[in-house]
């Protein structure tokens, strides 16, 4: 039966075994009874929502242990304490105790508690993700270095995005074309140069150039717009503008000036080598498309300076006062320059030309009869034997030298003194040795010598065009006349082509290609500049240039009185001396042996009298080489000729005193 004071006890032992519970759960789930682990958002949350269920779970058991308790009294026993707490109060009370949440209500239940290692957990793992505003910024870094590759290869930034597929086909488009371009300049590198010189063809560049401009900027804009991130920051928005502003600029500038200098280049193009089609010549050769030089076992050029500028009376016209032919081994290369004086007088015509019927003796036109006067005086004076060509002057004189050199002239290529002043002044001035002080203006005949002043003697002088022109015009006070002034002619060219360093060419490319269309004109067409730039890299391969000259009253030769036949045979001697000096050249053993038979046998070499002479006529005029042309450019006092009196305004050169000066001042 029931005693006093056994439903006290038996709340107690409820209390306390709910009590022991609580804390057995807590402690189980304290952080110090966990091992340390590494942060994981997941088992954080798996370890509150375990956490939950355990205390709701030990809160059921406590209040069923209460109404357990409480059933089996219903009615307090006599001396109980009335403050004894009932089942509910103890189920209301459990959750305090032990930290739970039994006996509030759904609405108003506080949100789990999680451990405290699970916090330090989640914190941890979500530092380890990049914070948001990090993703645009790496995404706009991302598409910064994809349009820079774009710049770089067209195409290739765009692989990896949305648009990858049509990366892949630009990327391998371009590396295709770029290898069977260089496939196709490697094997024949000169004759894709000569191509390119056909103004019809480097028109179409100039446009292609414009075109791949426009792509190239497409296809940078394009990379730069895919690969940006959708939402971008004000400053963000203005570096990515700048940016492309600056790589657009990069690819378009270049190509830009290159079309420009395209277009340029094939107007010039246009103006000095007329089309075949639509240019008429009578001396001109016509060549074989596969292999121009087949039947050709040499070529022959007329190089002409001609004068026509101030200072020359109109009805003179051009007048060529340097003439050369450059006689080529379409073979090896190899080169002889013969140099003819402008005053050679009576020069005959090829037999199978009009003109050789109307001057039977030469020419004579009733006042001049010198060489150099054939390219303006024959077609006025027979304008009936020049109806069929565009260059009346150049077959006239391409007639005349084949006269008197026994030569087929096949081209010829003529330059101004008047367009190369333009040219010069392009330049920034040309850089000469000058010997004497050299006369402006003026002639002997007038007695006004010097009028227009002196250009002053010294070596590198640096000269503007206009002086320029008078260094190679000038004749009153010029030691040995009209000999001395193409020397000087020879020179100013040879420093000209010297001095037109790439710099300079690509700073004034525009200036200089205009003077070079004013200055130069040919009848080379531009259907043969393939053949030609082909040919004048044999000559350059070949390392082989000789000269000869014929200077009046040496080694048999008068230009008053001159012996066709002799000037005709030292020149044939000349060209197979040259043509000999290239198969030796290819055969390196064979010079080592004639220089050991040679040397000691000089009595037979003297005896044979006969011989001497002609091996001499012919070996002086094609002694020199082409580097004998800036041996005899190069700066040696001369005294002026006659007595022209020089102004003592006019600085005196005054060399070092290893070189005393000779000036007769």
């Amino acid at each position: 039966m029931p005693q006093p004071g056994d439903d006290e006890r038996r709340a107690t032992r409820a209390r306390r075994g709910y009590s022991e519970d609580a804390r057995d759960a807590a402690k189980a789930n304290s952080p110090e009874s966990q091992p340390p682990r590494a942060a994981d958002p997941d088992r954080a949350r798996r370890g509150a929502a375990s956490a939950d269920q355990t205390s709701q779970s030990f809160s059921s058991e406590g209040a069923q242990r209460v109404q357990r308790a409480a059933s089996q009294s219903e009615e307090p026993a006599p001396g109980s304490l009335p403050n004894a707490p009932d089942a509910a109060d103890l189920a209301a009370d459990a959750a305090p105790r032990a930290g739970g949440t039994y006996g509030a209500s759904r609405a108003e239940e506080p949100p789990p508690e999680v451990p405290r290692h699970s916090k330090s957990r989640s914190s941890q793992s979500s530092s380890t993700k990049p914070p948001a505003p990090q993703k645009p910024d790496r995404r706009f870094r991302g598409s910064i270095i994809r349009t820079i590759g774009s710049t770089i290869l067209p195409g290739v930034g765009l692989i990896g995005t949305r648009a990858h597929r049509l990366g892949v086909i630009l990327v391998t488009a371009i590396v295709a074309c770029t290898a069977v371009l260089a496939v196709v300049v490697l094997r024949d590198p000169l004759g894709v140069a000569g191509n390119i010189l056909q103004s019809g063809l480097i028109r179409t560049i100039a446009f292609a150039l414009i075109a791949v401009a426009a792509i190239w900027v497409a296809i940078i804009l394009g990379t730069y717009l895919i690969s940006r991130p959708s939402k971008l920051t004000s400053k963000q928005r203005t570096l990515g503008g700048i940016a492309v502003a600056l790589l657009t600029f990069l690819v378009s500038a270049p190509l830009g000036v290159a079309s420009a200098y395209s277009f340029e280049t094939a107007r010039v193009s246009g103006n000095v080598f007329g089309s075949e089609g639509d240019s008429k010549s009578q001396t001109r050769p016509t060549l074989e498309k596969n292999d121009p030089w087949a039947d050709k076992p040499q070529v022959n050029i007329l190089l002409l300076g001609g004068d026509s500028g101030a200072g020359r009376d109109a009805d003179e016209g051009v007048r060529t006062d340097t003439m050369m032919m450059a006689t080529i081994d379409t073979a090896t290369g190899a080169t002889l320059i013969t140099q003819l004086p402008r005053n050679l007088q009576n020069p005959i015509f090829t037999a199978d030309s009009p003109l050789a019927q109307v001057y039977p003796y030469g020419f004579d036109d009733g006042g001049d009869s010198f060489l150099s006067s054939v390219w303006h005086d024959a077609p006025i004076n027979y304008p009936e034997y020049f109806q069929d060509t565009d260059y009346a002057g150049a077959d006239a004189l391409k007639w005349a030298w084949e006269g008197v050199t026994g030569q087929k002239i096949d081209y010829f290529v003529l330059v101004n003194i008047d367009g190369l002043v333009n040219l010069i002044d392009a330049m920034g001035g040309v850089t000469v040795n000058v010997n004497f002080p050299i006369a402006k203006e003026g002639s002997s005949s007038d007695y006004d010598c010097g009028i227009g002043g002196y250009i002053p003697e010294g070596p590198d002088q640096h000269l503007n065009g206009t002086d320029a022109m008078w260094y190679a015009r000038s004749r009153c006070n010029s030691p040995n006349g009209d000999f001395g002034r193409m020397q000087r002619q020879s020179c100013l060219v040879n420093a000209v082509i010297n001095q037109a360093d790439p710099p300079t060419m690509l700073t004034r490319y525009e200036d200089i290609a205009s003077a070079a269309g004013d200055m130069v004109s040919t009848d080379i067409p531009q259907e043969h500049l393939s053949a030609m730039v082909d040919l004048a890299g044999r000559v350059q391969a070949g390392h082989i240039v000789n000269r000869i000259s014929f200077v009046h009253e040496e080694n048999g030769f008068n230009a008053a009185y001159p012996d066709f036949n002799l000037i005709q045979t030292q020149i044939s001697d000349a060209i197979e001396s040259t043509k000999a000096e290239a198969a030796a050249n290819d055969e390196p053993e064979q010079p080592a042996e004639p220089e050991t038979t040679t040397a000691p046998e000089p009595a037979e070499t003297t005896e044979q009298a006969p011989e001497v002479p002609e091996e001499t006529a012919a070996e002086e005029p094609t002694g020199g080489q082409a580097e004998n042309v800036a041996d005899a450019c190069a700066y040696q006092h001369e005294e002026p000729e006659g007595d022209w009196v020089i102004p003592d305004t006019v600085p005196v050169y005054t060399p070092p005193e290893s070189e005393p000066a000779q000036t007769g001042r």
